[in-house]
């Protein structure tokens, strides 16, 4: 299985150098450390951004969903398919966020302490989020993807008080509470880098999780 992973972790280094991925995430890193002020926010908004825009390239495109199919004939599992796509979000998601950090340190921006206990949350942040992502692009196209990397961008810097304060103790402030507890959110993983467990757990959890999650998903398909 481990040899199946690893192949399918190379279409991510394919999808880097030979598509516009590469852009986006020079760009979005670019941008984040024009910008973001704070360690820990730079390395969360770098990752888990990161980690959307390498699995809608990697596995959330139409030629690459149908190409599933075919994948899912040779000798593979979906464990494997699923594990190889997430290893290589996560992995590039990781490399933008040691990017990210090294600038900052460089510019004298941050105590280098900060950055590397900054470094480590984004990076666990960037694999949850990435594993939320492939089912989220298993289950609807990069349609979804657009709509988690929104989410990302803006909601999840704000905890359950906030939405609430917004939208009130109704049904929709009740759901949408509900939906920042659930997902990958900046405001819990922010956390991360002061070693909360609860953080690390919900992280863990959305990483072996998604992956199982999206494995189901394509065995699945196996069966139609």
């Amino acid at each position: 299985m481990l040899r199946c992973a690893l192949a399918e972790w190379q279409l991510g280094r394919t999808r880097l150098v030979r598509s516009r991925l590469g852009l986006w995430l020079l760009l979005l890193v670019g941008g984040f450390v024009l910008v973001v002020r704070h360690p820990v926010i730079l390395a969360l908004d770098t990752g888990m951004l990161a980690a959307v825009l390498a699995v809608a390239f990697t596995a959330g495109a139409d030629n690459d969903r149908a190409a599933l199919a075919l994948t899912l004939t040779h000798p593979t599992t979906p464990l494997a398919v699923a594990l190889g796509r997430w290893l290589a979000a996560s992995v590039i998601a990781g490399l933008c966020v040691g990017v990210a950090c090294a600038t900052r340190a460089g510019s004298g921006g941050a105590e280098v302490a900060a950055l590397w206990r900054a470094a480590a949350g984004g990076l666990v942040a960037a694999a949850a989020t990435a594993a939320c992502a492939l089912v989220a692009v298993w289950a609807g196209g990069n349609a979804l993807a657009g709509v988690l990397f929104l989410y990302v961008f803006v909601i999840s810097h704000f905890g359950p008080p906030a939405i609430e304060a917004v939208l009130g103790d109704g049904v929709m402030g009740w759901i949408a509470g509900a939906v920042v507890r659930v997902l990958p959110g900046v405001w819990r993983y922010a956390k991360l880098a002061g070693g909360d467990p609860g953080a690390w757990v919900h992280a863990v959890a959305w990483a072996a999780g998604g992956v199982s999650a999206a494995a189901l998903m394509l065995a699945r398909w196996m069966r139609r």
